[in-house]
C-alpha cells in the first residue's frame, strides 16, 4: 500500500516548488504533476484505511494506517486549496477548472496502473499465506492420523 505520510511529503514539498516558480512566472507543470500524484495516493489510502486487508487487520497496523490516512487527508486539504488559490490567481478560472479536469485524469489514470497492481500484489500475498497455512493443517492432520493409525497397529 502506498504510505500516506509519504505522500503527503511529497505533496508538501510540491506545493512549497509550485509556490516558488509561479511566484517566479515560471512552469509549474512537473511541480504540480507530483502534487497531483500525491493528493491521489493520500486519496487511495483513505478509501484504504476504511476497509483494511485481512493482514493489517490481524497485525494491529489497521488502527495506525487509518490514523495516518485521516491526518494525511485533512493536511492534504489545506495544500489542496493552497494550489488551488495559486493556480486561480496565475491562470485565472478557466486555468482552475483545467487543473481540476487534470486532477481527475491522473486519478483516474493511477486508479487503472499503480493501484491496481499494488491490489494484486497483496491479493497474491493473501493467497500465498493463506495456501501455506491450508497446507500445514493438512499435512498435520496427515501426520496425526498416521501416528493414530501406527499406534493402533494398521501401518
Amino acid at each position: 500500500m502506498i504510505d500516506p505520510i509519504t505522500a503527503l511529503s511529497v505533496a508538501a514539498s510540491a506545493v512549497s516548488s509550485i509556490r516558488s516558480l509561479m511566484v517566479a512566472g515560471r512552469d509549474a507543470s512537473s511541480a504540480l504533476s507530483k502534487f497531483a500524484g500525491a493528493v491521489s495516493d493520500v486519496n487511495y489510502a483513505a478509501d484504504k484505511a476504511k476497509n483494511p486487508g485481512l493482514f493489517a487487520s490481524l497485525t494491529g497496523s489497521a488502527e495506525q494506517q487509518a490514523i495516518d490516512a485521516f491526518t494525511a487527508h485533512k493536511k492534504m486539504q489545506e495544500l489542496r486549496k493552497e494550489v488551488e488559490t495559486l493556480v486561480m490567481f496565475t491562470y485565472g478560472l478557466d486555468g482552475l477548472q483545467e487543473y481540476k479536469d487534470t486532477l481527475r485524469r491522473v486519478r483516474a489514470q493511477r486508479k487503472k496502473t499503480a493501484y491496481r497492481r499494488a491490489e494484486l500484489k497483496q491479493a497474491m500475498i493473501t493467497w500465498l499465506f493463506g495456501g501455506i497455512i491450508a497446507l500445514s493443517g493438512i499435512f498435520g492432520l496427515g501426520v496425526v492420523l498416521y501416528l493414530m493409525g501406527q499406534q493402533q497397529g494398521k501401518w
